[in-house]
């Protein structure tokens, strides 16, 4: 019961608003992390903060996806926040189309998550995923 009380307490802690970052995001120290929180603006306005496995190619953050709500805001507006450290950190994000970039995306999420990536995505790499993107830093 304890547990559970702790964990009703923390939800609203994950969801809350987080002070953006003016600093850039140490994408080595995210990288360490299982998953990250991202945020994305809702057709009302309300932010959606959702937990998704990240990694880091050619020194973006990128990530992937495949029909999900935070996708459709990212394709209406392309801006999400990652939670990292206590505060949000800003970035435009680039919808990835090309299939050799895909294919480089699937490769790092396989190299980071070696066995679990391969259970769970065992199609070829760049069609794991329906939808693909890079994070690029906002001024």
């Amino acid at each position: 019961m304890k547990r559970f009380l702790v964990c009703l307490l923390l939800v609203p802690l994950a969801c809350a608003s987080a002070p953006v970052s003016t600093s850039p995001l140490d994408w080595a120290e995210a990288d360490e992390r299982w998953s990250i929180h991202v945020v994305t603006v809702d057709p009302d306005g309300s932010d959606r903060v959702t937990r998704i496995w990240m990694a880091i190619e050619g020194g973006d953050g990128v990530l992937r996806t495949n029909d999900s709500r935070w996708w459709a805001n990212l394709q209406r507006e392309p801006k999400i926040r990652v939670r990292h450290g206590g505060a949000d950190h800003a970035f435009a994000v680039k919808l990835v189309t090309e299939q050799s970039e895909k294919v480089r995306i699937d490769e790092v999420f396989l190299e980071k998550f070696g066995g679990w990536e391969r259970m769970m995505f065992p199609q070829e790499r760049g069609e794991t995923h329906e939808n693909y993107a890079r994070l690029m830093r906002r001024s």
